[in-house]
């Protein structure tokens, strides 16, 4: 059963400066941990981010507690369409994860975030602030936007 989670970047510094280049707090770097160790133990194999420096450095946390657990060929991938991207960047990136892979980690920013789990369940999440994440539990990743199963959600601020 792959695994699908989606995820929202932990708190960041504000607007400062160029949005891209908004880099995690202090704060942001220790929810980015908890969830990295919350999800470390997940077969995620396949590791998507926004270039944006805060989606990169929330990525990586988890890159590094993949790694602690034995997980050395775990690699965060850049994707620049999920820079402010709509749904469909996201539809799309999903769509590029390998039929092989026993699980999948994308993360970027709100609102194509909670809009994407929306899209591919049904339902909007009541709330997804930043550091969340969904969690989903799915028989295949051949499974159709709209029809997706309920996922955890989980926040770590």
């Amino acid at each position: 059963m792959p695994v699908l989670v989606i995820a929202r970047h932990a708190h960041a510094e504000d607007g400062a400066g160029s949005d891209f280049d908004r880099r995690l707090t202090a704060a942001g770097e220790a929810e980015a941990a908890r969830a990295a160790d919350f999800l470390a133990p997940l077969p995620l194999t396949h590791l998507v981010a926004s270039p944006a420096a805060r989606t990169r450095a929330t990525g990586e946390a988890l890159v590094r507690a993949l790694r602690e657990r034995g997980g050395a060929e775990a690699v965060l991938e850049s994707d620049p369409a999920l820079y402010n991207g709509p749904v469909q960047a996201w539809l799309d990136a999903i769509a590029a994860i390998p039929g092989d892979a026993a699980g999948a980690y994308i993360v970027g920013h709100q609102p194509s975030a909670a809009a994407t789990v929306e899209t591919l369940t049904g339902t909007a999440p009541e709330s997804f602030r930043p550091s969340s994440v969904a969690v989903f539990e799915l028989d295949s990743w051949d499974v159709e936007p709209g029809q997706y199963p309920a996922p955890q959600l989980r926040d770590f601020v």
